[in-house]
């Protein structure tokens, strides 16, 4: 039978997945990154002809995760209900392109298997994460609702009926309209885990990137009023893992708190062929950095709506620390942010990803340019609140980001033919 997921969320996503790689396809007439526009456009394509596939449903069950208060015209909403549906599935549009690093290497099948997986697993997360920040959750109440659902997932012996009288004793009383999606999505992805090529195989890393990014977002109780206690949130992250010895404590908790690297892992799970030691070991690496540049570019994107809602979120962190860990709490406070301030951190930020795209491009073949893609997605994706508001903030962080992404391309050894590329493309 398998797992699909329903057609207008499809629609959405597709519309998603469309607007965003149109609007990064425009920045090649501001940027110099090294690659012709057409690289990035023949891998939106193929995302877009892969779920407009996936739309027409078969026999297959359908999770439908729409929620009833979202109109069926709704593309780019922000909403106070308990979960922002159009946010979420923007950001599922961007865990989509990931599986373009791994398509030739599965079966049409399981291409769909992953992308679904991806989907489903993108949209848990973000039910959490703002049932948690709109919840009176403590932090281990947030840590056990994130454990009871994201191990479930992929736990062998997952029981419906088990999980739903633990799931309903854990969401507050105002919340429980969620409570048949988050079910719906744990049975579904682990019916599409448990199905895949390699899921035991990859069941201790995929548990150990949940219990980092579970950790990391049941700490974000010490970031928000009535429980901020930025001292304490300091001492527990500054011994965090980094690969760098230079991350200060903050950044290291800003990886822990995204879990792109999951998604990697689940097209790994339905590989044909299972990964190597080396590769997976080089893929955890770099996106380390990715899983950090996209906590920073999220919060960066939202600091102003966080701190209205009394949250010292990790980019206003990074930029007003010694303020912050002054303050015994966060209302009436105004960080009087500046666009000089802005522009430091995207400096920092974009050399993260310059650690990123290095990292992956000097350890992995990338015959088709995906991290030059990815690198230009992942800023497009998650700062789509500002296209066409803040433009000037998308370029001004690009602009920091290109000769990265310039340097690894001259590292990959095949800048010589890219020159030639860009040059005709120029020319028609």
């Amino acid at each position: 039978m398998g797992v699909e997921i329903g057609p207008d969320d499809m629609d959405l996503l597709t519309k998603f997945v469309l607007k965003l790689g149109g609007y990064a396809e425009g920045l090649f007439d501001h940027h110099e990154f090294g690659f012709p526009k057409n690289v990035l456009r023949n891998h939106i394509t193929r995302v877009v002809e892969d779920l407009r596939r996936m739309r027409d449903a078969s026999e297959a069950r359908v999770v439908r995760l729409r929620p009833p208060w979202v109109p069926k015209d709704a593309v780019w909403d922000e909403t106070d209900e308990p979960w922002n549906y159009g946010q979420t599935l923007r950001f599922a549009a961007g865990a989509t392109m990931v599986t373009e690093r791994y398509r030739d290497r599965m079966t049409r099948e399981n291409l769909r298997s992953a992308v679904t997986a991806k989907i489903l697993h993108k949209c848990q997360a973000g039910i959490l994460d703002d049932l948690v920040d709109r919840g009176l959750y403590t932090f281990i109440e947030a840590k056990d609702l994130y454990n009871h659902c994201f191990a479930s997932m992929i736990d062998p012996g997952f029981e419906i009926n088990t999980f739903r009288k633990e799931l309903a004793m854990m969401l507050k009383q105002e919340q429980l309209g969620m409570f048949d999606l988050i079910t719906n999505i744990t049975a579904a992805f682990n019916e599409l885990f448990q199905e895949s090529p390699n899921g035991p195989d990859l069941f201790y890393e995929m548990e150990r990137v949940d219990e980092r990014v579970i950790l990391g977002q049941a700490l974000t109780m010490f970031q928000k009023h009535p429980t901020f206690d930025l001292h304490k949130l300091k001492r527990i992250t500054s011994g965090f893992w980094a690969p760098d010895p230079d991350l200060v404590w903050h950044e290291r908790l800003s990886s822990y708190v995204s879990g792109a690297t999951y998604y990697n892992l689940i097209d790994m799970c339905f590989l044909t062929n299972p990964v190597s030691a080396s590769e997976l070991d080089t893929t955890v690496r770099s996106w380390y950095y990715f899983d950090l540049v996209i906590a920073h570019l999220n919060h960066f994107v939202g600091l102003h709506t966080d701190l209205k809602a009394g949250m010292a979120n990790l980019a206003l962190i990074s930029m007003r620390e010694p303020e912050l860990l002054g303050l015994v709490n966060l209302p009436g406070y105004s960080p009087n942010l500046t666009i000089q301030d802005y522009e430091v951190q995207f400096r920092r930020t974009a050399e993260f990803l310059s650690r990123a795209i290095s990292a992956a491009a000097g350890g992995l073949n990338d015959e088709d340019y995906y991290y030059p893609f990815i690198t230009i997605m992942i800023p497009v994706v998650m700062m789509g609140d500002w296209i066409g508001t803040r433009d000037d903030m998308i370029h001004a962080f690009l602009r920091e980001v290109a000769p990265g992404i310039r340097e690894s391309i001259r590292e990959s050894g095949r800048h010589e033919a890219l020159v030639e590329e860009v040059a005709a493309t120029r020319a028609t």
